[in-house]
């Protein structure tokens, strides 16, 4: 994974698995590299982030306190547990904040891109494993629709097909 902290880019090319009890560089589970855009604060923390590791342009965002590759059992124990726990939440994993991610990206910005950021190279993978429904998004698509139909939405009139 490379980082462009001023353009605020995030290349995911390669990841880091287990085999055989050892840690290899292997191509991302879908083969494929994908370039995600982050906000600006975010780069920014990124950015101080990298600049406390050793290795340069090499490093590795999550390691050891040594700099050595951090395994996922270890990453769980000494960062993201304790974290779920510090913000008072129970019985949180990574992989569901990856699908409320996606939820929320479909959501908001459609199917498509939520796959693009999930690494799907077929939405349909997004929709059947991650995009799931939104609470009271029904009643906003109902309340939205009765206003176009009432025409509302351009205030002459032309918008809406019934009158009361």
């Amino acid at each position: 994974m490379d980082i462009d902290v001023s353009g605020g880019f995030v290349l995911v090319d390669e990841n880091l698995a287990e085999a055989n009890g050892s840690l290899v560089f292997d191509t991302p589970k879908s083969h494929q590299k994908r370039l995600l855009r982050v906000g600006p604060s975010l780069a920014k923390r990124l950015g101080r982030h990298l600049e406390t590791l050793p290795g340069g342009d090499d490093a590795l965002l999550f390691t050891t306190p040594g700099g050595k590759p951090l395994r996922y059992n270890q990453w769980r124990k000494a960062y993201f547990d304790p974290a779920v726990s510090a913000a008072g939440l129970t019985d949180v994993t990574p992989h569901d904040l990856r699908a409320s991610h996606g939820t929320w990206v479909a959501d908001r910005y459609g199917v498509m891109t939520a796959a693009h950021r999930l690494g799907h190279s077929n939405a349909s993978v997004t929709t059947r494993h991650y995009a799931r429904p939104v609470a009271g998004r029904d009643d906003q698509v109902a309340e939205a629709a009765d206003t176009w139909l009432h025409g509302a939405d351009t205030g002459d009139g032309s918008a809406g097909a019934v009158s009361d």
